[in-house]
């Protein structure tokens, strides 16, 4: 006998999700129905695969057909874990055979693991092979495949002995606990997702420009948190897990500060882990899946850093993200994990998730330039040694101003001077700098407010204009 799936939709928690499309799975699923009344859904013609493959190999034996773990067709896994593998059930691992399968053409993702690239997840077809003490010996028929062109999400069904699923899901497990980054101690920052696997974080806490107030407020909490805020979230019964976002417009630091706050965890002796959107995958749920997996499996006190939260707040993610934030999901280290979380748009992070309590414990809000004194401390620090006195004059005109822009008008001043052969930025040059940079806004502000936007000419599109034309120095690495 067998149970059937049919009438069940595919649980988005065993799918290893990729990309993300603007409109919702279940509303383009339902479009293709409508068109197509004979639409056969791709874990169906899994299933269909599998049950024939199943009475060919295994004739007359009963299973179930459920669905697995998508980190069983994971290249890492399937390399690491050996033939002999000894499993619950009295049961060993003997290896696995690749199987044709018409449903699924047979692709790997890849990826970086320590300072090696290989092969990772797999869209392929599998018979995995186990012996059994009693001399029951059996296999599992496994398929995994993506489930839609347009989201990419990787989907896996497997026929199972009825009486090995305990087998089964000790060896999913294993495949699960196999495939997480290996966190280690470090003197760098482990990267999730991105082009690089570590990278060092080389800025110092007095490099970072901000109202002193506020720098040590941030400290303060992450520094409370990790030497008595762990102890009292477990004695609460709560997973040491706090949540912290630094909200602000383009260029005002965050990006700064996240890096100086990783070098001060690390010199604590903390993993600094860091999820990057710069891949072509960009920003996915999967990343921030990796990356709680790899909190979770550290034996340390774990900085998790997310730059531009609001970037994987979006279609089916938001859900999984707010199961994060709830806690459903949440990493338990022991140790203790602190997430620092940036974004340059609060207003795209609905009441869901900015109100509600416990979702994230502090919002700091890192503002622009508010007055002089700042003003004055973030142009000296850019200008160095070519700091002049008279260079004060400009400085009020640096008010309500990111720092990004402070470091431009330095650096493009510094370029007039060598333009003109000069050794010495004088006012005359700084002046000069900061007017070219205001016209230089000005004109982009008016040139994105004023054009006609090219097709449907809605709302939503002139929203985008108006968050472009805030989008200046976005670009430049100060966020």
């Amino acid at each position: 006998m067998s149970r059937d799936l049919r009438s069940r939709p595919p649980r988005p928690s065993r799918r290893r999700s990729r990309s993300h499309s603007g409109s919702s799975l279940l509303n383009r699923l339902g479009n293709n129905r409508r068109r197509n009344r004979e639409y056969t859904m791709q874990y169906e013609r899994l299933v269909q695969w599998a049950r024939k493959t199943w009475h060919e190999r295994w004739p007359g034996r009963n299973y179930v057909t459920i669905w697995a773990s998508a980190e069983c067709s994971n290249m890492i896994a399937q390399e690491a874990i050996k033939p002999g593998r000894k499993l619950r059930g009295k049961a060993r691992y003997e290896g696995v055979d690749t199987l044709d399968c018409p449903a699924v053409i047979s692709i790997s993702d890849y990826g970086s693991r320590g300072r090696k690239t290989m092969l990772t997840s797999t869209a392929g077809a599998f018979a995995f092979k186990f012996s059994a003490d009693d001399g029951d010996d059996f296999e599992v028929i496994y398929a995994s495949s993506y489930f839609d062109d347009d989201v990419q999400d990787l989907t896996s069904i497997a026929l199972v002995p009825e009486d090995k699923l305990d087998t089964w899901a000790a060896f999913e497990f294993l495949c699960a606990r196999t495939v997480r980054p290996r966190i280690k101690r470090r003197r760098d920052v482990y990267i999730i997702g991105g082009t690089d696997a570590f990278f060092d974080p080389t800025v110092e806490w007095d490099d970072v420009i901000l109202p002193e107030e506020l720098k040590q407020e941030i400290l303060n909490d992450m520094e409370a948190f990790f030497t008595e805020g762990v102890d009292i979230y477990r004695q609460l019964k709560l997973a040491p897990f706090r949540k912290l976002l630094l909200a602000g417009v383009p260029g005002t630091g965050k990006t700064m500060l996240c890096a100086a706050m990783a070098k001060l965890a690390i010199a604590q002796k903390r993993v600094v882990v860091y999820v990057s959107g710069a891949d072509r995958d960009g920003a996915t749920f999967e990343k921030i899946q990796r990356a709680l997996q790899a909190v979770t499996a550290a034996k340390y006190p774990v900085l998790l850093i997310v730059e531009e939260l609001d970037a994987y707040l979006r279609d089916d993610d938001k859900a999984r993200v707010l199961n994060v934030l709830d806690g459903i999901e949440s990493p338990n280290n022991p140790k203790g994990a602190l997430m620092l979380a940036t974004t340059n748009y609060p207003e795209s992070i609905d009441e869901r998730v900015a109100k509600r309590p416990g979702r994230l414990d502090r919002i700091f809000v890192i503002p622009t330039i508010q007055n002089d004194e700042h003003a004055e401390q973030m142009l000296r620090h850019y200008m160095a040694e070519q700091w002049k006195e008279e260079h004060l004059d400009v400085v009020h005109d640096l008010i309500d101003q990111p720092g990004a822009f402070v470091r431009e008008v330095a650096l493009h001043a510094r370029m007039l001077a060598a333009h003109a052969h000069q050794t010495e930025v004088t006012l005359e040059f700084l002046q000069q700098s900061v007017d070219s940079l205001q016209r230089q806004l000005r004109s982009g502000r008016d040139f994105l407010n004023n054009r006609r936007p090219i097709g449907l000419a809605n709302n939503s599109n002139r929203g985008l204009l108006r968050r472009a034309s805030r989008n200046t120095f976005n670009n430049s690495g100060d966020d």
